[in-house]
């Protein structure tokens, strides 16, 4: 094989190393942005810390949806869901975040204790937060989505 014959083969082997990245990099924003990464079940386990809400999914299917807040923290947090259009890092209001939309809330959950929030929800965009003082603005909020 000659050195012509071996450029043209590296050649179409990196077109297609770039095609193949090009096609996976549109099915993984296809599948962020359709909500695939949305579950099919309708209970949400969400870990609460000094730093974060953190959902074990992305999103759940419209309807009854059962949240299931753990504490992991040290101190006592609160969880708010909330519909709005918004981004979850973008409620902030003066020292804490904007609660309008409010759909359901838990008032306070100890540290290392669990509660449960059962809500009807609508097709759409959620912020899930912790808006005790404070603590929003150390980055307890998540983007939720229900399809």
């Amino acid at each position: 094989m000659g050195a012509l014959a071996m450029n043209a083969d590296r050649r179409q082997l990196k077109q297609l190393a770039v095609a193949i990245a090009a096609v996976t990099l549109v099915v993984a924003v296809g599948l962020v942005t359709t909500g695939e990464a949305v579950t099919s079940k309708p209970l949400v386990a969400v870990q609460v810390d000094e730093f974060s809400v953190f959902p074990g999914t992305q999103g759940a299917p419209r309807g009854k949806v059962r949240f299931v807040v753990t504490n992991i923290g040290t101190v006592k947090h609160e969880f708010v869901v909330l519909k709005t259009a918004k981004p979850a890092g973008n409620l902030l209001k003066g020292n804490e975040a904007d609660e309008s939309g409010n759909v359901g809330e838990i008032g306070g959950v100890p540290p290392g204790q669990a509660r449960t929030l059962n809500l009807t929800l609508k097709p759409g965009h959620y912020s899930l937060i912790c808006n005790l003082p404070g603590h929003y603005k150390t980055g307890q909020f998540a983007d939720f989505y229900v399809r």
